[in-house]
């Protein structure tokens, strides 16, 4: 039988397309399962870092506070003979940090000084503990307190026998003359998970006196995991080295029973978990002793499923704990496994379907090209956010700083309080690199173009640097060649931007000799820009005498987080974002950059942008406004809504000899009943709170003022937000001035007099 030559060209047509669809499809599937468990696997790696990051933080002031009661007790600003200021210290620390269980001091003499939270008697209460010896006479004191601090108990037990000098933290401290860690365990009072931190103190002698140490409550640990969206069915758990789960997001698990009266850690081993223990057997690792230098990823199958797990260790060796993470396949490959018989046959049926299903693959390439990006734009918020947590304790700690170095100090003593503020700057700079380059990954970045006087941006941005340039002994040198037009449109914070981050580069890596930064016209009056203004073109140079680059590093130093070399962080700092930043700055100037380098023979930075001419030469007219006029020798009510208790307190240090009255509010309910009550004359309102945050509680002013036909208040923004949108809001929402933080003193001392219309000067020492 004679098969139709139609029939078999379109069977072998037809075929050859379903063929073609099928692998199309089954193609695309493959693709996106890779692409999908790529994502799965950057998902991990970004949860494993910011749990890590929020671990450390969380753990970094237990080190803190270890390490300045040291300092203090050096100095003997705090100390064991006097008890009392001791005690009070301690209990200040508590305060100050809600996630301490207890601080104490234990002497070479077997003298003990502790203050703990006690919550056996009454919830929130406090305990105090104090083991004098005088000669060969011993006392305990005991002080049991609430939580308002008043007195419930206080005796004297002579049956009791602790000398701290037996205690492993007091051991392992002075063994290793160092700062030590415990490893986690349960608290015997509060049966919570922590651990304890402790550090040697020595006189200023040099004579060992004795062990401070902290207890570090770490139950907060499971409260922030259990909130982490691993995936539907996944999850996250931290386990020590040792086999020890630390934190779990069902807390409850965490605790084993060890005796009649203890309680110990569960071992990864034991615990109620068959996921999570199957998860550490994947590692093939022994359970108490697990040791990893970095991200480890596995896959495994329980119960006819498959999982996928990555265990990634702390980056700082402080803490050898290691941050689990799971989840199943089907959390984001179970649509494609779903579909993929339904899509073969359906490609078998005809063209038309073939095609359809080969759209719907390319619809989730799409969608998990979108979830690539999603997941960027959330690494973008996440360093935004960061920025934003960092700068509101920073602010405390640098104005800390600067009310310290306005008090009577020795020499050694202004010489650490100098490192403490070259450590905040430091911090600060770091703060803003990272955020210019959230700003840039995302998009929001965007020039200005204001009128500024180019001569002037290069003075002051070697003024910066000349003092540090005499202390090296490098001559410093900044040269205007003739011709170069003064009077410019652009964005001079930008440009002064680059500039300082050049010149401290180039200070930074030269030993001897010179720093020169240069600037020249290249390019006469030519094309008009956007707004018909004549355009130049500049070119700008920074030289230095330095360490110089070889020239198979050279092109690193422009990538992101790279350097030339990678022992250069270690002796010189920094992160190799400067750079980087600068290329992006001066890219979107549309100019470019490059240099020219040796080692030990220099470093030659050059870069050129085209600014536009100032049609006004510089002439303008700038108007001062007016000041509120000043009152009568009544003294004005100045109101500061801030919820940190730190800068509440720095910002009424900087404030407290003005000769106006300053009251503080917590949050903005308080302060409009406050405001209600009694108008002030100047609100400092934080923007970023709990509950009514500054913008609600900005409105709700303005909207009374309204109501009433009262005159607005001035209301200053402060806020940790730095970002030039932050001030734009701020603005729409009624605020009639911005502060960022970090704050200094004299910025917040001229917002206040500007506000209020009278100067006040300096403080008096």
């Amino acid at each position: 039988m004679r098969i139709p030559s139609r029939l078999v060209i379109t069977s072998v047509f037809a075929g050859l397309v379903v063929v073609l669809a099928a692998l199309i499809i089954v193609s695309s599937a493959l693709t996106s399962r890779t692409v999908l468990s790529r994502h799965a696997r950057t998902i991990m790696e970004n949860i494993a870092s910011y749990t890590i990051d929020k671990a450390q933080s969380h753990l970094i002031p237990a080190r803190q506070a270890a390490r300045l009661t040291r300092g203090l007790s050096r100095t003997n600003i705090v100390s064991s003979r006097d008890t009392d200021s001791m005690v009070a210290y301690f209990y200040e620390q508590l305060y100050l940090y809600p996630q301490f269980s207890g601080i104490y001091f234990g002497s070479k003499d077997g003298e003990f000084i502790m203050a703990s939270r006690y919550n056996l008697i009454a919830p929130g209460g406090y305990y105090t503990k104090i083991v004098r010896i005088d000669g060969l006479r011993r006392s305990v004191e005991q002080i049991y307190k609430a939580a308002d601090g008043s007195m419930i108990r206080r005796q004297f037990d002579p049956t009791d026998t602790f000398d701290p000098r037996t205690r492993p933290w007091y051991t392992r401290a002075h063994t290793a003359n160092a700062l030590a860690w415990t490893d986690p365990y349960i608290f015997f009072t509060s049966q919570k998970p922590g651990i304890t931190t402790a550090n040697p103190v020595y006189d200023g002698n040099g004579e060992f006196v004795g062990i401070i140490g902290v207890d570090i409550g770490i139950e907060e640990l499971s409260t922030f995991i259990s909130k982490l969206n691993v995936s539907e069915n996944g999850l996250a758990f931290i386990m020590s080295r040792s086999g020890d789960i630390i934190a779990y997001p069902e807390m409850d698990k965490l605790r084993r029973a060890d005796g009649a009266d203890r309680s110990r850690l569960t071992r990864i081993t034991e615990l109620d978990d068959p996921v999570g223990r199957e998860a550490f057997l994947s590692l093939g690792l022994p359970p108490d002793n697990l040791h990893l230098e970095e991200p480890v990823f596995t896959s495994f199958a329980l119960n006819g499923e498959r999982y996928n797990a990555m265990f990634a260790p702390f980056s700082d060796s402080e803490w050898p704990w290691v941050i689990a993470i799971y989840m199943p396949e089907d959390d984001y490959l179970g649509a494609i496994k779903t579909n993929s018989t339904q899509n073969i046959l359906i490609a078998l049926v005809a063209v038309v379907i073939a095609l359809a299903m080969g759209l719907l693959v390319a619809s989730k390439l799409s969608r998990a090209r979108e979830m690539a990006e999603g997941a960027d734009e959330a690494k973008s918020h996440f360093l935004a956010r960061m920025s934003h947590e960092i700068r509101t304790p920073m602010n405390a700690m640098l104005g800390a700083g600067e009310l310290l170095a306005e008090t009577r100090l020795n020499g050694d003593q202004r010489r650490y309080v100098a490192i403490y503020q070259s450590a905040g700057e430091h911090l600060r700079e770091l703060v803003r690199d990272v955020l210019d380059l959230s700003r840039f990954e995302s998009g929001r970045f965007r020039l200005e173009c204001t009128p500024f006087n180019l001569r002037s941006t290069i003075d002051k941005a070697c003024a910066l640097f000349t003092l540090e340039a005499r202390n090296k002994g490098l001559d410093l040198h900044c040269r205007f060649e003739p011709g170069t037009p003064e009077h410019l449109m652009g964005d001079p914070t930008a440009l002064r931007q680059v500039l300082v981050n050049l010149m401290s580069n180039a200070v930074k890596f030269t030993r001897q000799g010179s720093v020169i930064l240069g600037v020249r016209c290249v390019e006469a009056p030519a094309a008009k820009d956007e707004a018909g203004n004549e355009t130049v073109l500049l070119e700008f140079s920074v030289s230095d005498t330095g360490i110089g680059i070889p020239a198979d590093k050279q092109a690193l130093v422009f990538e992101r987080f790279s350097q030339a070399d990678g022992s250069t962080s270690r002796k010189y700092g920094g992160t190799g974002l400067g750079l980087a930043i600068c290329r992006t700055l001066v890219r979107h100037m549309g100019g470019d950059i490059a240099l020219r380098s040796a080692p030990e023979a220099g470093t030659a930075i050059t870069f050129s942008v085209r600014l536009a001419l100032d049609p006004s030469g510089g002439i303008r007219e700038t108007p001062t406004p007016p000041r509120p006029p000043r009152p009568d020798s009544e003294p004005r009510r100045i109101l500061l809504v801030e919820d940190d208790e730190r800068n509440r307190l720095l910002f009424t240090l900087f404030l407290k000899d003005i000769p106006h009255s300053l009251d503080t509010a917590e949050n903005g309910e308080e302060a409009l009943r406050k405001h209600f009550a009694a108008p002030y004359d100047l609100i400092l309102m934080d923007i970023e709170m709990a509950g009514m945050d500054g913008y609600q509680t900005t409105q709700a002013v303005r909207a009374r003022e309204r109501e009433t036909g009262l005159p607005e208040v001035p209301i200053v923004a402060v806020t940790a937000h730095a970002l030039t949108e932050a001030e734009t809001k701020s603005r729409m929402h009624g605020c009639t001035g911005f502060l960022a933080k970090p704050v200094t003193k004299a910025a917040l001392r001229e917002t206040v007099e500007r506000h209020l219309g009278e100067g006040f000067g300096e403080a008096a020492d």
